[in-house]
């Protein structure tokens, strides 16, 4: 049987889903080919190995033949063959789904070795493997070398005939890349070129629901929730027609769910800013016209609201028409209670919604003074590096947090743009300690914890590693990182590694890996679906170490980054401290 003739059979099995039956021939197939000593047939089948290995997640099986296809191509002198660079693209894009980036980039670059030498630049080839590399920068977390890499894919199916489909495809897969930047005119710009193409050219090619619902995405995106519901319902009977109701049509009914939800539900910070123009101003403008230019007005401190996170749950305690009014002190020990007891006189409820208040949350809404306000979280302002670096994280999202209404003193803009970041030094710190807890606690001692059977163990430590990467994203966008319960859902906020909100929630969901640990390992157990998630968090991260200028080493193992890291930091005082400290 040709190389040919066995491509149609197994295309036969897959279009049928019959992965087993397809296994079962490949196997057989190898056998005879060792046998015949066919090393074209061999070579072929065993790169059709690793992808079915990577499409059921069998990574040490895959693995094993990813060394079998190396060791055929260097002992039948093929290193600089296309037949080498197919395999090399492939065993790539099979070390891309374990997150093993770096040495899917070094195959990749032979590739390209490869391709400079035997094709011409608009080969069809090409744009494949411009793609693949597009995609894996998009894992990596560098979406500008993966917009970069996917605009060549689409420069060269451009030019070749028969080719519109695929050039759809390129347009899909920019405007996801652009819309992960939040560049989104140039997400609508390729979107609107691409469902161009699939209606004229594939009106009933799967690949256009994907488009369909990245415009939804799109229109999510600048707050056009209508629109975006009737994108969804639009491409839900198309996903029904041809794959039933599978994941991508529950995803998209839980998008749609998500979206009415937050359409019925009124922001707190948007309520409060509407009671204050229509019963809090009227009232200063009557009362205290000449207190006013001494006034901030707005809505800042603890709760959800502030956070502008609210939903519907969170409205049955500490929310609803109130805000805050700051003073310089003078100012509030002469006028404060005067203006309090004014405050107090203004309706208890606004747009049908009354102001709940618990036991503990009082005082978050009133008169205050100006100082007193931030010290009540922070204690005091810090003003040295060591008061930075032990501030409490929370303390200064409170101070920073929310929305001012108006500030006619100004002192209250003064203080949180003061309070708005930590000072460079102090963020690099904090990222070299959370990236070595990163490396101990998921790359490190959840594989021991689980070679031990202390599956508890292993819990609390993947938990750890969950909550450090979230402190080193938002380090890393220069954000304040919320209390645990509005971290994961903060990431929404982050542009730069968003999409490791992702690879947090696949850790989350997947089931006990135990039985991937029923005998020792050496190295890295791939098998166990968690570590490769950890081992592809870590990848996207030290990618974005990269884009910051913060590392140039590319060795997998977060902790051996720290040094260099810490090696940027200015202030010998801060250089000087354990990489642990802070």
């Amino acid at each position: 049987m040709n190389i040919q003739e066995l491509q149609t059979q197994l295309d036969q099995m897959y279009a049928s889903n019959d992965l087993d039956q397809a296994y079962q021939f490949l196997m057989e197939q190898a056998n005879m080919a060792i046998q015949k000593q066919d090393n074209q047939a061999l070579l072929f089948l065993l790169n059709e190995m690793i992808g079915y290995f990577r499409v059921t997640s069998q990574f040490q099986l895959g693995n094993q033949i990813a060394s079998q296809i190396l060791n055929i191509i260097q002992s039948c002198g093929l290193e600089a063959s296309i037949d080498g660079a197919t395999s090399y693209i492939n065993i790539a894009t099979f070390y891309r789904v374990q997150g093993r980036y770096q040495e899917a980039l070094r195959l990749y670059q032979k590739t390209k070795d490869i391709y400079e030498k035997c094709l011409g630049e608009n080969n069809e080839l090409y744009s494949a493997f411009y793609n693949n590399l597009s995609l894996l920068y998009q894992e990596m977390g560098d979406h500008q070398k993966a917009i970069s890499m996917q605009k060549k894919a689409l420069a060269i199916v451009e030019k070749l005939d028969d080719c519109r489909i695929e050039e759809a495809i390129a347009h899909t897969n920019l405007s996801q890349m652009y819309l992960a930047v939040h560049d989104l005119k140039n997400a609508d710009d390729h979107l609107n070129c691409a469902i161009a193409l699939f209606e004229k050219y594939g009106p009933d090619d799967p690949h256009y629901f994907a488009a369909l619902a990245a415009k939804a995405q799109s229109y999510y995106a600048q707050k056009e929730n209508q629109k975006a519901i009737d994108i969804y319902q639009q491409v839900l009977p198309l996903i029904e027609q041809v794959y039933g109701q599978n994941k991508d049509y529950q995803t998209i009914l839980k998008n749609i769910e998500e979206i009415q939800k937050e359409m019925a539900t009124i922001q707190g910070l948007d309520l409060c800013e509407a009671f204050y123009h229509q019963f809090g101003e009227p009232m200063i403008d009557q009362q205290f016209a000449d207190i006013k230019p001494y006034m901030a007005i707005g809505l800042a401190g603890m709760g959800s609201d502030c956070l502008g996170y609210d939903d519907e749950i969170s409205h049955d305690h500490d929310f609803g028409p109130g805000f805050c009014i700051w003073l310089p002190k003078h100012i509030y020990q002469q006028y404060g209670q005067a203006i309090q007891k004014a405050y107090d006189e203004l309706p208890l409820e606004f747009m049908g919604i009354p102001r709940i208040t618990s036991r503990q949350g009082e005082h978050r809404v009133g008169v205050f003074e100006v100082e007193s306000f931030f010290e009540q979280f922070l204690r005091q302002i810090p003003q040295t590096l060591e008061d930075w670096l032990y501030a409490d994280e929370n303390a200064l999202l409170a101070c920073t947090n929310g929305r001012i209404f108006e500030d006619h003193y100004g002192k209250v803009t003064e203080i949180r743009k003061y309070l708005s970041y930590y000072p460079e030094d102090v963020r690099i710190k904090k990222i070299a300690r959370a990236i070595a807890k990163m490396a101990q606690s998921g790359q490190y001692n959840y594989a021991r914890c689980m070679q031990r059977h202390d599956e508890v163990a292993a819990g609390l430590a993947l938990y750890e590693f969950i909550d450090q990467t979230l402190s080193v994203v938002y380090l890393l966008n220069k954000k304040y990182k919320p209390y645990y319960k509005w971290s994961y859902y903060g990431l929404k906020d982050c542009s730069i590694l968003h999409s490791v909100a992702d690879g947090i929630q696949e850790l989350v969901s997947l089931p006990s890996q135990s039985q991937h640990w029923e005998t020792r390992h050496i190295g890295i157990n791939t098998d166990d679906q968690k570590v490769v998630m950890i081992e592809k968090i870590c990848q996207m991260v030290m990618s974005e170490l990269h884009h910051q200028g913060l590392s140039t080493s590319d060795d997998d193992f977060l902790e051996n980054h720290t040094l260099e890291v810490m090696s940027h930091i200015q202030d010998p005082l801060m250089k000087s401290k354990h990489v642990m400290e802070g």
